[in-house]
């Protein structure tokens, strides 16, 4: 029998916008893949279902911004709780 008890990580979305970059930090749980799901969060960051794959990783947002998976690391559930009053739970 498979494992369903949720995870709790943190993670970040990387943007690269000409010589500009930015890191956005968020919260998620999942019984899943946690990196499967920080990919879908990275694909789908500015609501395209289906923006094109960048030559170097990540993704063309509106043709102007790539976005990308950055760290994912797994927390507990107290730092979790902790955490989700400054951060974005997704």
């Amino acid at each position: 029998m498979k494992n369903t008890k949720e995870k709790h990580y943190i993670a970040e979305v990387q943007e690269q916008h000409g010589e500009y970059e930015h890191t956005t930090k968020y919260l998620f749980k999942t019984a899943g893949d946690p990196l499967e799901y920080a990919e879908k969060v990275s694909k789908t960051w500015y609501g395209f279902e289906e923006p094109d794959s960048a030559d170097n990783g990540g993704y063309w947002q509106n043709g102007e911004i790539i976005s990308s998976v950055g760290e994912v690391k797994k927390v507990s559930l107290e730092h979790y709780n902790v955490l989700k009053k400054y951060l974005s739970v997704l």
